[in-house]
């Protein structure tokens, strides 16, 4: 959905220097805005040859571009959030808390700072609509493409003032809108920013040195059955890199970080029957016994549940058919049809 004819004609849009980013900025000008964008500086290798090139492509479209720095508030919101996380046996999804915390928090209000009266755009693959009073998110139109589960956690009061410009686009039409520009991101995005292209175990070995530490894989019945390099290295649902020769398909299905220990079972071991989120946001009113979707991770299709208990501190529910690996950690979102209604952080059993 989109605002058009409003008097609010100043947006500014939050600028990676790639694809979808830049697109926006030209959807948006053609509308008639007045338009600026900001980027963020979080502190990762290479940000400064990067941001010379964001530069360069602002002054390529004309448009006034400065960097915002939020380098402190990334380090605590979203890399600590990161690495307390696997540290307490969790595996997280700093892009949702990214959305949250520094997007959709920070940097907006940034944004409003500069221009009070105007709105906020992204390039996200998102769409938005408002009844009786409420907005909400709705899937975009080249849904292979979605990014509305990354926000699932966001205040929902601040769709009030946020564009979706590419809500109504294909790749295909967004990579043929910003032919021929010098670009400064050629790359797909990355779904987790800060590793860039570093493998996740080398990151966390960097950080989190004392998590790698032999100890024990276990069978079902607790008996060690082998040794590995660190409990964190795996998750719910790995079949490989467990170095255990078997003759039949084993997988990860239990991890203990304190212990250091993961335990080996059958695939129908991962297989759970319910799923508990923590700390949610509702996007509107749930009810007991209504029959929604849930996703349990980004690009998984969505599975049928009722839900059975509501707080204002979690959402539990009961899944139409017995579900693989839900990861506590990961984020629970559900969905109304083609709508976010709720979403919050999958607990541990």
């Amino acid at each position: 959905m989109h605002v058009k004819n409003t008097a609010r004609k100043t947006v500014t849009v939050a600028f990676s220097g790639g694809k979808d980013s830049t697109a926006a900025i030209l959807l948006l000008r053609e509308q008639g805005y007045l338009v600026r964008a900001l980027t963020m500086r979080l502190g990762l290798a290479g940000e400064d040859e990067k941001l010379i090139r964001v530069e360069k492509l602002a002054r390529a479209i004309a448009i006034p571009w400065q960097a915002c720095d939020l380098r402190a508030a990334f380090r605590e919101k979203v890399l600590d959030y990161f690495l307390h996380a696997y540290r307490s046996g969790l595996t997280p999804n700093p892009c949702v808390v990214c959305n949250r915390q520094i997007k959709f928090a920070l940097l907006l209000a940034e944004a409003k700072r500069k221009s009070a009266a105007g709105f906020f755009a992204t390039g996200h693959y998102a769409d938005k609509f408002c009844a009786n009073g409420r907005w909400f998110l709705h899937e975009p139109l080249d849904r292979h493409k979605s990014q509305i589960y990354f926000l699932a956690m966001i205040e929902p009061s601040v769709l009030s003032d946020v564009l979706f410009p590419i809500a109504t686009m294909t790749i295909g039409q967004v990579r043929e809108k910003v032919a021929g520009l010098p670009l400064a991101n050629l790359e797909e995005s990355q779904d987790v920013c800060f590793l860039q292209g570093e493998p996740l175990a080398v990151f966390l070995g960097r950080h989190l040195p004392d998590s790698f530490k032999a100890g024990d894989i276990l069978d079902k019945a607790g008996r060690p059955i082998g040794r590995h390099q660190g409990a964190i290295h795996f998750t719910a649902g790995q079949r490989r890199g467990t170095h255990h020769a078997s003759d039949r398909r084993l997988y990860v299905v239990l991890r203990d970080l304190g212990a250091n220990t993961i335990m080996l079972g059958d695939e129908g071991d991962l297989l759970a029957e319910t799923v508990t989120v923590q700390t949610p946001v509702f996007w509107r009113k749930l009810r007991v016994g209504e029959q929604l979707s849930v996703k349990i991770r980004y690009q998984l299709q969505g599975h049928a549940a009722e839900i059975a208990e509501i707080s204002e501190s979690r959402i539990h529910a009961v899944f139409k058919k017995p579900v693989r690996a839900v990861t506590p950690g990961q984020f629970g979102v559900f969905y109304d049809g083609d709508v976010i209604v709720a979403g919050g952080e999958i607990a541990k059993p």
